[in-house]
C-alpha cells in the first residue's frame, strides 16, 4: 500500500459520504489480508468520524474493503493500476477516485441507455464507462456513467425528468 493508494482511498471514502450525508448506520469491513490498519485509516479519515471496523476471516483476490451506509454497500478493489468503487449494491462498476459522471436510480425499462446518453452528447459529455444493473426486470435498477467531463447540475436536472428516473446524482 502506497501513499497515493492511501490518498486514493480518503478520496473514495469522500465521495462515498458525498453519495450518502447520513452519519448513522455506517460500518467497515476489511477485507484484504495486508495492510488492514491502513485502509481502515484512510477509509475512516475520508468517512469523517469514528466508524466501526470489522475484519473478514477471507482472503479477497482484489477486494479491500467493504462500506456500508444504512442499506447501501459500497466496495472497493485495488488492481494493479489503481483502487476504486467495484460495487454498488448489486452493480457491479469501476469509479475510480477524482471521477466524473453519475449515478441514475431509476425503475428499469427499455430505452434507459439510450435516454441518458442522448442527454449526455447533447451536451457535448463523452462516456467512458458505463454499467447498468437491475434487481430485476422492471424493478429498481442503477446506471452508473463515467465520464471525460464534469456533470452540470443543468444536465443533471434534465435526466431527473426521464421517464421512471427516481433520484440522479452527480459523482463530482
Amino acid at each position: 500500500m502506497t501513499l497515493s493508494n492511501e490518498e486514493d482511498l480518503r478520496e473514495l471514502a469522500r465521495l462515498i459520504r458525498k453519495l450518502e450525508p447520513k452519519e448513522q448506520d455506517r460500518s467497515i469491513t476489511i477485507l484484504a489480508h495486508e495492510n488492514r490498519e491502513l485502509i481502515a485509516q484512510a477509509l475512516r479519515q475520508g468517512l469523517e468520524g469514528e466508524v466501526p471496523v470489522v475484519t473478514s476471516s477471507g482472503e479477497y483476490a482484489n477486494h479491500l474493503a467493504t462500506v456500508r451506509i444504512g442499506e447501501n454497500k459500497y466496495t472497493i478493489a485495488q488492481d494493479w493500476r489503481d483502487v476504486y468503487i467495484s460495487e454498488i449494491n448489486y452493480c457491479p462498476c469501476r469509479i475510480p477516485p477524482r471521477s466524473h459522471g453519475l449515478l441514475v436510480y431509476h425503475m428499469d425499462y427499455p430505452g434507459v441507455i439510450y435516454d441518458v446518453s442522448r442527454i449526455l452528447a447533447d451536451n457535448r459529455i463523452n462516456i467512458s464507462k458505463l454499467n447498468v444493473s437491475r434487481e430485476q426486470k422492471g424493478k429498481n435498477a442503477l446506471l452508473i456513467s463515467v465520464t471525460d467531463e464534469e456533470i452540470s447540475a443543468e444536465v443533471a436536472a434534465a435526466m431527473e425528468t426521464l421517464p421512471q428516473i427516481t433520484k440522479v446524482v452527480s459523482l463530482q
